[in-house]
């Protein structure tokens, strides 16, 4: 029961490659008790038996397990199971399947053995190669297990093979045999960047992803968008509110229901509407209940207000202005295109009607102001997205330097401190579940952090729906 979530954990580490499994005990007076598993690995492409060995204190004959997947602190899923039946678990995004094949109850006190025959896709994400399940198992008996498992990525395949699970991962398409070879000569350079960055022991890791073939010129020119405006209007601001409340220790509106699921903008600089929407969603859903996910493409299409240019980069408060006075579509009714085109706002079908978002408010330029705010909604933030550590960021605490300017908008959902006390921001990025940890990523916030320089050097904005809307 324990592996069969670690080993699903496991296989959406990494692309084309090895995972590393290792199992400890929580030591929570349970029933049951792990000593180790076999095989420690398991190679990707494959089908492969794992077993997980351990002892019980005295005989079982029912329970259910329950396994929370965590990166970085953060729980992805969980799952659930009767350990007395066989049963499958699907892993994510088509990765491949753990089957379970469930223990003969009721089972003697001694030792005990618990099998899965694993199924991997060759090439699979790598974005979640670091993991931690959290293992839990209840039965008539009392507790029957808690354990922890992590996984880690094996050592690098070589850049040949490296590059063919890219391509594959990735579907790619180059106009002649010169330019793949020039963006696989790209890929090598930033394999061996990862491998170098990751071997230095910083707070945050780096990885394969969609832009691994691109160099950081190639990638700034059409994942970002955010633009400052000229002459940007005054408008009222929540002043220095996080100086005076009580903060909480973490706030994460993830778990809470406030923010859709990860979106993509693809090869178009609409990073600001997707800004816009998410903040938008999430001081929607805290006013009235439903979370509804804006169409994005409408802002790309429509909005040309304060020298918004659809592809061609906007600020996220100007476009918050434009759901105000002309009301946001679903997406399902105006989909995403990542390309500029006709406004389509007649035909769509409406989620908020004009005058629901009765404007915004700036937040202070302070990490108690961003975190106050941040205790009542999502907030939309602009950042400097700039450098490989952003281009193939992968997990962990970011703490790369910040050069001064903004290129970049995204959406502010939470901050909390990780593991090894160093404190965070978590933050939703607009660049699909291939990138970071599963589309987000945590940036190093306290004390001078440069991710709260980079975070606040322009006022982040949290848009303001009208009184009359409510539970």
């Amino acid at each position: 029961m324990a592996l069969r979530t670690a080993t699903s954990a496991a296989v959406v580490g990494v692309a084309a490659g090895t995972i590393n499994l290792a199992i400890s005990d929580c030591g929570d007076s349970t029933l049951g008790h792990v000593s180790g598993l076999s095989p420690s690995s398991v190679e990707q492409g494959t089908s492969t038996l794992v077993s997980a060995s351990g002892t019980l204190d005295q005989s079982v004959a029912d329970g259910t397990f329950n396994v929370a997947v965590k990166a970085a602190g953060t729980t992805l899923t969980t799952c659930t199971g009767n350990i007395c039946s066989a049963s499958t678990c699907d892993l994510p995004a088509g990765t491949g399947s753990i089957n379970f094949r469930g223990l003969a109850c009721p089972v003697a006190a001694g030792d005990v053995s618990l099998d899965f025959d694993v199924s991997i896709s060759q090439y699979v994400p790598s974005s979640l190669a670091v993991l931690e399940m959290d293992i839990t198992a209840e039965g008539s008996s009392g507790k029957l297990l808690c354990a922890t498992i992590n996984t880690s990525p094996a050592l690098a395949t070589p850049t040949d093979d490296a590059w063919e699970a890219f391509k594959l991962q990735f579907p790619k398409s180059y106009n002649s045999e010169s330019e793949e070879a020039q963006h696989k000569a790209t890929f090598a350079e930033n394999f061996a960047r990862i491998a170098e960055h990751n071997n230095a022991g910083h707070k945050f890791s780096l990885g394969v992803n969609q832009f691994a073939d691109l160099t950081e010129a190639e990638w700034t020119a059409t994942y970002k968008g955010a633009k400052r405006p000229e002459g940007k209007e005054d408008i009222p601001n929540l002043g220095l509110v996080g100086e005076e409340v009580e903060l909480a220790d973490s706030v994460d509106w993830v778990s809470r229901g406030a923010v859709t699921p990860i979106k993509d903008q693809g090869q178009c600089g609409s990073c600001w509407s997707f800004s816009a929407t998410g903040a938008t969603e999430g001081t929607y859903q805290i006013a009235s209940g439903n979370l509804v996910s804006l169409a994005e493409q409408q802002i790309v299409d429509c909005d040309t207000t304060d020298g918004n240019e659809g592809c061609n980069g906007g600020w996220p408060y100007a476009a918050v202005t434009y759901l105000s006075r002309y009301g946001a579509c679903q997406e399902s009714s105006y989909p995403y295109r990542a390309t500029d085109g006709s406004c389509a706002i007649s035909s769509c079908t409406m989620a908020l009607q004009p005058g629901v978002v009765s404007g915004y408010n700036n937040v202070a330029q302070t990490e108690n102001g961003l975190m106050s705010a941040l205790m009542s909604s999502p907030v939309s933030v602009t950042i400097n997205a700039e450098g490989y550590a952003f281009q193939l960021y992968s997990q962990g605490v970011m703490t790369t330097a910040c050069s001064g300017y903004t290129d970049h908008a995204v959406l502010a959902v939470g901050y909390a401190t990780d593991t090894d006390g160093t404190p965070y921001w978590r933050v939703k990025n607009s660049w699909g579940t291939t990138w970071g940890m599963a589309g987000y990523f945590n940036m190093e916030r306290g004390n001078g952090a440069q991710g709260s320089l980079c975070i606040l050097q322009d006022a982040p904005v949290v848009p303001q729906i009208s009184a009359s809307i409510s539970v």
